[in-house]
This record gives structure tokens, C-alpha cells and sequence, in this order.
């Protein structure tokens, strides 16, 4: 598949990375979690996806008829600097090299005026004042969210106009759940086959992430992480 998907459609299984773990299986995230509102937003280093990241998982509690992860356009490796185990209440799925949001075919739009809303506007301009500067001619991907059943079928799919066009906050996720009377596990079969689409091609290049070989390298790791600092310094990716 290639192109927006609408309900209906289905998604391939894959691989993904994220900061704390390798080659982690999205199909077992959907049957752990489905109905999973999956939301993709920028690079993680961007002040938008920044706020509305801490403000997930601020209000991770409040989603308890569904699950939720986050796709950023960013490195694991490199994420890894700052995010241990723990850190974020929900998996962050990174795809650096942007595989699903070509798949998915997520908008880009460059230059803020196309792509900031009022709410975008006001975050960017708080994040300034604290020493952030957006790169130049910069491309940014406009936000999608969908919510999946356990064999990866969409059941709700919206792409934003705005970068901040994406659920408020979990409470709102948890609303729409009910609202699309999908606040309880779906009734559906299970999937026959046991491919997946690999964002990191070859497999086994996966990138190597801190802190996973090492048990000392971890807790060390998690020492210097939180949620609260990890948002103090919007400049890192």
C-alpha cells in the first residue's frame, strides 16, 4: 500500500526502533494495546512535537479504554542520549528516515505559515525566548492520527492541517474512542501471516542503543533522564 489511508484500510506489520529497545514488533504493540491511537508528528527535537509529547504523557492515565504511541521523525540512537526506560509512560516510535510517513503519504509543507496554527505560533514563540532556533527552509510533516484494531486495520484516520492538529491531550483520545464506540477491544481475527515491512533495511542494521548491553550503562542512563528534564532543553533532538 501506498498513499492516505482511510478506515478500512490496513496497515503492514513492521519492525521499529525506539529509544530504549530494537527491532520491536508492531504487531505485538497492537495486540497488547488495540485500539491504539497511533498519532505521527515532526522530529522529536521540534517544540511542537516537545509539548505535545510531555503533554501525553502528562495525561497517559486518562486513555485506559485504548492504547497510544507516538511516531517521530527522529534517530533512536540519538534519542537514546536522553530517553531511558521509563521516561515516557508510551512507546516512541522513531522513523528517521521517514519510511511511514512516505508510505502513509503524511504532507510536508515549508515555511511555518503553511503549517503553524495560532496554538504552533505560541509554542514557537515561547521556545525562542528559551534559545531555540528553526532551521531554514526547514520541511515540516503535518501531523496524522489513527486509531488501529489488533490486525492493523484503520478505524479512524485524520490528517491535520496544522501542526497541532492531532489530539489535545489523552483525555481527548479517550473521548474519541468513545465517541467512534471503540472503547472496547474489537471483536476480529487474528492475522494469518507473519511478515513484516523492517523501517531500518537491511534488519540487522539496526541502530545500537545506549544503555541496553550494559545494566550500569542503564541505570546510569535513567539517572540523568525524567520527563521533567528531558523537556527543559527544547534545542535537543
Amino acid at each position: 500500500m501506498a498513499g492516505r489511508v482511510s478506515p478500512g484500510d490496513k496497515l503492514p506489520f513492521f519492525r521499529y526502533d525506539t529509544p530504549y529497545s530494537a527491532q520491536n514488533r508492531f504487531r505485538d504493540l497492537l495486540a497488547a494495546q488495540a485500539p491504539l491511537v497511533l498519532v505521527f508528528m515532526n522530529n522529536f527535537g521540534h517544540p511542537v512535537t516537545r509539548t505535545f509529547a510531555e503533554r501525553y504523557a502528562r495525561t497517559y492515565r486518562r486513555l485506559y479504554s485504548g492504547g497510544f504511541a507516538l511516531v517521530v521523525r527522529s534517530r533512536a540512537d540519538k534519542l537514546a542520549r536522553s530517553i531511558g526506560p521509563g521516561t515516557l509512560p508510551y512507546p516512541l516510535l522513531c522513523d528517521a528516515d521517514g519510511v511511514l510517513y512516505d508510505l502513509l503519504d503524511i504532507p510536508q509543507r515549508s515555511g511555518g505559515l503553511t503549517a503553524y496554527s495560532l496554538e504552533a505560533w505560541q509554542i514557537l514563540r515561547e521556545a525562542k525566548k528559551n534559545g531555540y532556533r528553526p532551521p531554514k527552509d526547514a520541511r515540516l510533516d503535518l501531523p496524522l492520527t489513527l486509531i488501529l484494531d489488533v490486525a492493523g486495520t484503520v478505524l479512524f484516520s485524520h490528517y491535520g492541517g496544522s501542526l497541532t492538529d492531532v489530539p489535545e491531550d489523552c483525555a481527548a483520545m479517550q473521548a474519541l474512542l468513545e465517541e467512534l464506540d471503540l472503547a472496547r477491544p474489537q471483536a476480529v481475527d487474528e492475522p494469518d501471516d507473519d511478515s513484516d515491512v523492517t523501517i531500518y533495511a537491511p534488519a540487522d542494521e539496526a541502530p545500537s542503543i545506549p544503555g541496553l548491553d550494559s545494566r550500569d550503562d542503564r541505570d546510569d542512563v535513567l539517572d540523568k533522564t525524567g520527563v521533567l528534564r528531558l523537556f527543559e532543553d527544547i534545542r535537543k533532538d
